[in-house]
């Protein structure tokens, strides 16, 4: 046992059913990152945590996790405190840290509460107070959560006043009473405040910038916009703290300033995965900084921007436990809908005929795609394209999830004894919705049609999801000029919503109504691309107005957003897959091969094996050798890489039921050195053991797809189609 290993299980003693892969110290272990940490610059310099270690790499590397929880990185966090312990295993706060780092999984928190505990007697009396604040909050008792929450603050409170100086106890009450409000609701929040002020008189710098952004999000925003303008500088490694500044800009009306911040965010997430070798999706966060950036691009109607980076999205590897259409909140599905709406809302109709022409493969998005392929055709005077949508749309069968039932009001049910309506499904009132509107537009293209019936048709479109921007437009089609006029009483505010406004109010006849609601246009248009179909029709407009020179308003100039680092320096806009890293082995007849032997040839998926006596691997090899004829049809070649001895390794034939003289389907390498597990990250730093993995490289010799993991990837149907899927783009 290596000697690293031997200090932490002085500590915790194995687990007797220890599997390959899986953490010597429990299930907690297993998840989470494996690999070593790094000391990464920008993630708070201002924290000063010191802690009872005599290892300064560990206090480093501690002060590095503790800027981390500030920002909410958590992922980052937990890797620097499992560093703290491998660097000095009776660091009782290492595990303190660990907790810390799962305060949204209580599971994993108390296992690691659990470890803190245990050697908490080798910690000082501060240190121990840290460590009783978890230890009370995860005790199994009686109490809610409302008076968990209480006793905690109450914690952090007695470290304040034991110590009014530490700045790290003020920062993390404050945190707690934000995070605790929906079990405690904040009393008041300019209480809360002043402690803020506190915290940044002895430090202008500290991350706590953070909690003030989120203290004020919902009620106050403009509370915040010296810290928004502040948070990104104060740890500029953390891609959250250049995200948030973006709620309060958006809150503030300002989606220029917005923009900025949350495409500094995504650099950096980008830049981050390129050196890590994680997947977008792994970072809690990114999908919802992505999907509001395209809305924001939207705001200021940059359409290439915004359909660039949800295309991008759309392009990202998917993986089934973080990336999935079948989840709402992934980059995959929010890149599917923003662009599509993109797409609808300023009016590129053969791109967006284009893109909805491939089925989405998932019910409910291929509702969406169905309908906008119906806009695009009615857009384009395509009745064929229409009928053929709507015909495939009333033929998507939508999964049969119910529907959970609301609790009776008996109020309500007093006063009428008629049994209440049954709640629609969301997709099938979405499904609904599209249909009745492709209905009504194939009525409005069918001249056969009357005009009582294609009436009839727009007016069922008053109770479903249709914008009223776009319901407008249709009574327009049948010069329906009262209707559309009425409409624009409740259409967006946005840049798109006052154009349309603009372009229904002048075709209404309200020409000086159509002149107010183009002043309004133009305030927002200082960004907008100017070769949209819409831009183009408010530059006929703008001569119609006797606007001399270029209509839209000025860019606005701020002196209160902050001093910003140059955007490109912080990382690529868009995802991009990142080299992969070359690893060499011996064939089982003993030939030396380096990985870029096989990638030269063709794109190829490499899985990581731990031998053939580990039950989940051969699991792994047997099903994807079932399914080996279909990645060499899909010009996908197969190759396994085990770390056992060539001499043993052929014993996997055995496991794969193979016939003496039948060839295995696919390469087994070997390599009992483990220099090539080490090289694709297949290994725990920490504990010197090797981890599963599978990773798909291309030609190009770049990492494409890939799963490290305490457990193999056995899903050879979803490996193919997602390898297919990615080598398209």
């Amino acid at each position: 046992m290596r000697p690293a290993l031997i200090l932490l299980c002085l500590a915790f003693p194995l687990y007797a059913d220890e599997l390959p892969g899986h953490s010597a110290h429990g299930e907690a272990f297993n998840e989470g990152p494996r690999q070593a940490a790094v000391l990464i610059p920008g993630c708070g310099d201002a924290v000063k945590f010191a802690i009872s270690t005599k290892k300064p790499e560990a206090q480093q590397f501690f002060t590095q996790g503790v800027g981390q929880l500030h920002g909410f990185w958590y992922y980052e966090a937990e890797r620097s405190f499992r560093q703290v312990a491998a660097l000095d295993p009776d660091c009782a706060m290492a595990y303190w840290g660990m907790a810390m780092a799962n305060v949204n999984t209580e599971k994993r928190a108390k296992a690691f509460t659990e470890k803190a505990v245990k050697i908490k007697d080798k910690a000082n009396a501060r240190e121990k107070q840290w460590i009783g604040m978890l230890e009370t909050l995860y005790k199994d008792d009686k109490r809610d959560k409302k008076q968990r929450s209480l006793d905690c603050i109450g914690d952090l409170e007695n470290l304040v006043q034991d110590d009014p100086k530490d700045i790290e106890a003020k920062a993390f009450l404050v945190w707690r009473i934000w995070f605790s409000r929906t079990e405690a609701p904040i009393s008041s929040n300019q209480a809360v405040d002043a402690l803020l002020d506190q915290i940044f008189a002895a430090s202008p710098n500290h991350p706590a910038h953070h909690y003030r952004i989120h203290l004020w999000d919902q009620s106050k925003p403009i509370r915040a916009l010296a810290s928004g303008a502040q948070c990104g500088q104060t740890a500029p490694g953390i891609a959250h703290m250049w995200h948030m500044p973006g709620h309060t800009f958006s809150k503030l009306k300002r989606p220029d300033d917005a923009a900025w911040q949350q495409e500094a965010s995504t650099r950096v997430d980008h830049a981050y995965m390129i050196r890590s070798f994680i997947l977008p999706d792994q970072i809690h966060n990114y999908a919802h900084n992505e999907e509001w950036l395209v809305r924001t691009y939207n705001d200021l109607g940059r359409a290439k921007d915004a359909s660039g980076l949800a295309r991008s999205l759309i392009g990202i590897p998917r993986h089934p436990t973080h990336n999935t259409l079948d989840k709402q909140s992934t980059s995959s599905s929010y890149g599917r809908t923003r662009l599509i709406e993109t797409l609808i809302k300023w009016e590129l109709w053969d791109d967006l005929k284009a893109f909805t022409a491939t089925p989405a493969g998932q019910p409910s998005h291929d509702v969406t795609r169905l309908r906008a392929a119906g806009l695009a055709a009615y857009h384009q005077n395509d009745a064929k394209l229409i009928a053929a949508a709507l015909k495939e749309l009333e033929a998507v069968k939508l999964p049969n999830k119910p529907v959970e039932a609301k609790k009776a009001d008996s109020t309500a049910k007093a006063k009428s004894d008629k049994p209440s309506k049954p709640a629609e499904k969301p997709e099938l009132k979405a499904k609904n919705n599209a249909i009745a509107e492709l209905k009504a537009l194939a009525a409005l293209l069918d001249t056969k049609k009357s005009k009582a019936h294609q009436n009839k048709l727009l007016e069922a479109l008053k109770d479903t999801d249709v914008p009223k921007e776009r319901l407008a437009s249709y009574w327009l089609k049948l010069d329906h000029k009262t209707k559309a006029f009425d409409l624009t009483k409740n259409f967006s505010q946005d840049l798109a919503g006052l154009a349309a406004k603009t372009e229904v109010l002048h075709a209404c006849g309200k020409t000086e109504d159509a002149k107010k609601a183009f002043e309004e246009t133009r305030k927002l248009a200082f960004a907008m691309d100017r070769d949209l179909p819409v831009a183009k029709r408010l530059d006929t407009l703008a001569k119609t107005f006797a606007i001399t020179g270029d209509w839209p308003a000025a860019t606005p100039k701020r002196t209160d957003s902050g001093t910003r680092p140059s955007i490109t320096s912080l990382g690529p806009i868009h995802w991009q897959p990142p080299a992969a890293p070359l690893f060499e082995a011996l064939t089982l007849d003993h030939k030396p091969v380096k990985s870029t032997d096989f990638i030269s040839k063709k794109p190829t998926l490499f899985m990581f094996y731990l031998g053939h006596d580990c039950g989940h691997c051969v699991e792994q090899i047997q099903a994807f050798s079932k399914a080996a004829a279909d990645f060499d049809k899909a010009g996908i070649q197969l190759v396994a890489v085990t770390l056992e001895p060539t001499q043993i390794a052929g014993k996997i034939r055995e496991k794969l039921s193979l016939k003496k003289d039948q060839p295995l389907p696919f390469p087994i390498l070997c390599d009992s050195s483990l220099a090539s597990f080490k090289a694709v990250r297949a290994y725990d730093d920490f504990e010197k053991e090797t981890l599963h993995a599978t990773l798909l490289i291309d030609s190009a010799n770049k990492l494409r797809w890939l799963d490290i993991s305490w457990q193999p990837f056995i899903d050879a149907k979803f490996a193919l189609e997602e390898s297919k899927r990615l080598l398209r783009f």
